[in-house]
């Protein structure tokens, strides 16, 4: 009985959304391409396709209209969920997709904001450094414009705060050239590796960041930053 329930959900799932989830050359796709679907307060669904082709990544906006708002192709759709668009998460009126720029480590994703109602991508945000899973505190934290796109210049001297659903954004000084010092000092590339994992403690986010003394390299620290999270949420 069960399998039955499970196969006519099936069914009504696919004349219903017209979701394509199937590629009878390659059964390894069956298996890594996850076609369920990501309901949104609004209404509107979030879902993966797939053929032997391609896949893509489908918004279902409340008006029951298609937008494709990501795809891969030439053999790539193998790594759909490990490069490109593989997390979301929601907020009031818009969600963020986090862009794996290459498959597993040694470089930070960047992430998009996105309206929920149309599908239209509203704001590059770049690569950044934190994110609250608190929906008190709609925030993201970057440093200033640091991004894969070239035309833009990343200052090493602040941080962004960002709040999502405000679209409001906060400016915290970091001490002169210090970020710069510690890449130059240390074999990292990004200076979103210099950045230890984040604590929460009553509504306090402590960033912490290594830096070493120009003098004498073999000297490492660590920085506390203190950010009172609801002065930035909403």
């Amino acid at each position: 009985m069960k399998l039955i329930f499970c196969f006519l959900f099936s069914l009504i799932t696919y004349y219903s959304f017209g979701q394509t989830c199937n590629c009878d050359d390659d059964s390894l796709l069956n298996e890594i391409i996850s076609c369920d679907t990501i309901h949104f307060e609004n209404g509107a669904e979030l879902y993966w396709n797939f053929n032997c082709d391609s896949s893509w990544l489908t918004l279902l906006t409340p008006t029951r209209s298609k937008q494709i708002i990501f795809s891969l192709g030439d053999g790539l759709q193998e790594l759909t969920g490990r490069i490109g668009y593989v997390e979301f998460y929601e907020y009031k009126s818009t969600f963020l997709v986090q862009n794996n720029v290459i498959s597993g480590c040694c470089a930070p994703p960047d992430f998009y904001l996105y309206d929920k109602t149309t599908g239209q991508k509203i704001k590059e945000l770049g690569r950044i450094i934190y994110l609250s899973e608190d929906r008190k505190y709609p925030i993201i934290i970057s440093i200033t414009n640091s991004s894969y796109d070239t035309s833009k210049i990343a200052d090493l001297n602040s941080l962004t705060i960002f709040n999502i659903n405000t679209n409001k954004e906060y400016l915290i000084s970091l001490p002169n050239f210090e970020i710069e010092q510690a890449l130059e000092n240390t074999e990292e590339m990004y200076a979103e590796f210099l950045f230890e994992d984040s604590i929460v403690e009553n509504g306090i986010l402590i960033l912490q960041y290594r830096y070493r003394n120009p003098k004498n390299e073999e000297e490492q620290y660590t920085r506390n930053i203190q950010i009172e999270l609801k002065k930035y949420g909403s």
